[in-house]
């Protein structure tokens, strides 16, 4: 068991205390004199000196680190502005594609439309051209939807054609579009004379892409190669339209010929047609048409 003694810890424990009072008098009284003492350069007192000595790192370091602050907000901001003005550029890009698409449609439409009507020197009266918007072929009918109505001076009964031959004529008009039966539809019929002899008759279609010249006499001298037009006898279309070539002759009863034509138009790439304007006879019919619904 160890023995102690109080009066020596108390002797020891107080020389430690005046030390520290010491050593804090000494402190202040330094700091007093150094606060009252001048600078060498003559501006403010040597405590001041000494503070900012003391505080120059700490305010380089926290004035670099506000410049870097600065600087990533403002690369920040810039990123964000070159990003907003990357998307306006990219969304006025786009709106100048489909402008110049669009420009460039429509020189192309225009360029066809002109190359349609110098080729169609010999058809007469053109109205219009128009797009052919659908072909429609099912069980026997042949039709097509065209890119021109009313407003373009197309009516019921105006033939439809390119420079190669006679498609068909038009059924139905609305305001913008129309609906045009071809010549290949198994209902469709047109006078027809055929070019070198003269026999007239009328051509059908067969429902199935070709074309049958019917009420030629036996003592026809048509031949393959014939060349076969429009007559103008039936009130509908008018005469001298090609319509295409004898491509077989065979006998037929009743004293007629069973004569099957090649068509000229391509009926199976058709994009533009011209829309011409109908025969004196089907305008009358269909003025009388609108008098009566008058």
């Amino acid at each position: 068991m160890r023995l102690t003694n109080p009066r020596a810890e108390t002797a020891i424990s107080r020389p430690r205390r005046g030390g520290a009072v010491l050593a804090t008098v000494l402190l202040s009284c330094v700091l007093l004199l150094s606060a009252q003492a001048p600078a060498r350069a003559g501006r403010g007192s040597v405590l001041q000196t000494w503070v900012l000595a003391a505080t120059e790192p700490l305010a380089r370091a926290t004035a670099s680190f506000s410049r870097a602050a600065s600087s990533a907000a403002d690369g920040v901001g810039a990123t964000l502005a070159a990003r907003t003005e990357n998307v306006r550029l990219r969304e006025d890009l786009a709106l100048r594609d489909r402008e110049l698409f669009r420009l460039r449609a429509e020189v192309a439409h225009l360029r066809r439309d002109g190359r349609l009507v110098a080729a169609a020197g010999a058809l007469p009266d053109v109205v219009t051209t128009a797009p052919v918007l659908l072909l429609q072929s099912r069980a026997g009918l042949q039709t097509a939807v065209i890119g021109a109505g009313r407003n373009a001076g197309v009516v019921a009964g105006s033939p439809i054609a390119v420079p190669q031959g006679l498609i068909g004529r038009v059924v139905t008009a609305g305001r913008r579009i129309s609906r045009a039966q071809l010549l290949l539809d198994a209902s469709a019929a047109a006078g027809a004379r055929i070019v070198r002899t003269g026999d007239l008759g009328v051509v059908r279609g067969d429902g199935r892409g070709g074309l049958r010249l019917n009420n030629v006499p036996a003592s026809s001298r048509v031949r393959p190669g014939d060349v076969v037009e429009t007559a103008g006898i039936d009130g509908i279309y008018p005469r001298g339209i090609l319509i295409g070539r004898v491509a077989e002759v065979s006998p037929g009863g009743n004293l007629f010929l069973e004569i099957r034509v090649r068509p000229a138009a391509p009926f199976g790439r058709l994009t533009e047609v011209l829309v011409l304007a109908p025969s004196p006879a089907a305008a009358e019919t269909l003025g009388g048409t609108r008098g009566a619904d008058r």
